[in-house]
C-alpha cells in the first residue's frame, strides 16, 4: 500500500505525461508494436520480404520432405527459424548501417583520408553505443538456435519412426503373422462342416 501522499504525487505526474508532442516523436511511438518480430506470432512484411518467406520457406519445406500433417508443423518450424536467424544477422547489419549513416563525417579525423579505418572505428562506436541491442540480438540467435536444433532432431525421429512403421507391415496391422491372434476362432472354422 502506497500513502495517500504518494497516490496524490502520482496522480499529478501522471497528469504531466500526455505523450510525445512533435510530429516526429508521434510517428515514432506509433511502431512501438512493430519491433523486430523476432518474438512475435503475426509477422508483419512487405509484399517483396512476404514473397521472399514464402520461397524461402517451400524451398526448405521441398527438402525437409515431410508427409503428415505432424512432419509439416516440424518442418514448417525448422523454415521459419531459419529465416528468423537470417533476420537476425539482416537486423545487427542495419544496425550497424544506421549508426554510420548518422554519423557526421569528421567523427575520425585521426585518419581522415582512410576510409577503412574511418568504417572500423565507427562500427566499434555503433557496437559500444548500442550495445544491448546487440546482446539482445545474441540471446534471440541462441534461442533460435536451440529451437531449431530440437525441431530438427524432432522432424528426424518423426520420419525415421514413419519409415521404420512403412518398412515393417507387420507394425502397421496389416501384415500376415503364422500365429493366429485368436485360436479358438482358427479351430472352428477348421473343424466347421465344408459346405
Amino acid at each position: 500500500m502506497i500513502s495517500e501522499k504518494q497516490l496524490e504525487a502520482n496522480r499529478r505526474n501522471a497528469l504531466r505525461s500526455c505523450g510525445p508532442a512533435s510530429v516526429q516523436g508521434k510517428k515514432r511511438v506509433s511502431l512501438n508494436n512493430l519491433r523486430h518480430g523476432l518474438t512475435g506470432q503475426t509477422t508483419v512484411l512487405s509484399p517483396e520480404d512476404r514473397a521472399a518467406h514464402d520461397q524461402f520457406c517451400a524451398g526448405l519445406l521441398h527438402c525437409l520432405q515431410p508427409e503428415n500433417a505432424l512432419e509439416l508443423q516440424v518442418a514448417q518450424s525448422i523454415a521459419e527459424d531459419h529465416w528468423r536467424l537470417n533476420r537476425v544477422f539482416v537486423i545487427e547489419s542495419n544496425i550497424f548501417a544506421l549508426g554510420h549513416f548518422e554519423s557526421p563525417a569528421a567523427s575520425s579525423e585521426a585518419h581522415p583520408d582512410d576510409i577503412e579505418i574511418h568504417t572500423a572505428l565507427n562500427s566499434a562506436r555503433v557496437f559500444l553505443s548500442d550495445a544491448k541491442q546487440f546482446a539482445l540480438l545474441s540471446i534471440y540467435e541462441q534461442r533460435i538456435h536451440r529451437n531449431l536444433q530440437k525441431s530438427i532432431a524432432q522432424l528426424d525421429d518423426l520420419q525415421t519412426a514413419r519409415k521404420q512403421h512403412a518398412a515393417d507391415p507387420a507394425q502397421n496391422g496389416f501384415g500376415f503373422a503364422n500365429v493366429p491372434i485368436h485360436p479358438e476362432i482358427t479351430t472352428k472354422i477348421s473343424t466347421s462342416p465344408a459346405t
